[in-house]
C-alpha cells in the first residue's frame, strides 16, 4: 500500500470523531517518518511549506483555521526552543 494513501474512514465517520483523527494523526506521524528517511528533512520541510502555502491560498479555507494552525507551529516551536 502507498504511504501516500490516507487510511480509510468508514462510511459515514467524520473527522469531528475522536478515533477517526487519532487514526490521522498516527497515519501523519508514520508518513512524515517514511519520508524523512526516503527524501531527508530539508526537503520535507520544503514539501510542508509549498503544502502550506498552497493552503492558506485556497479560497475555500478558512481564516479561523489559518490562525489556529499558525498559532500551533508558533507553539511547537516554542516548545522545541526550550528543549536547547
Amino acid at each position: 500500500m502507498s504511504k501516500f494513501t490516507p487510511p480509510s474512514i468508514p462510511p459515514g465517520a467524520s473527522y469531528a470523531d475522536p478515533r477517526v483523527r487519532e487514526k490521522m494523526a498516527a497515519w501523519i506521524k508514520e508518513f512524515h517518518h517514511d519520508q524523512i528517511a526516503t527524501i531527508g528533512s530539508s526537503e520535507m520541510l520544503r514539501v510542508y511549506c509549498q503544502a502550506l502555502n498552497n493552503w492558506v491560498l485556497n479560497p475555500t479555507t478558512e481564516p479561523h483555521d489559518i490562525e489556529i494552525l499558525i498559532d500551533e507551529i508558533c507553539h511547537a516551536a516554542r516548545l522545541e526552543n526550550l528543549d536547547i
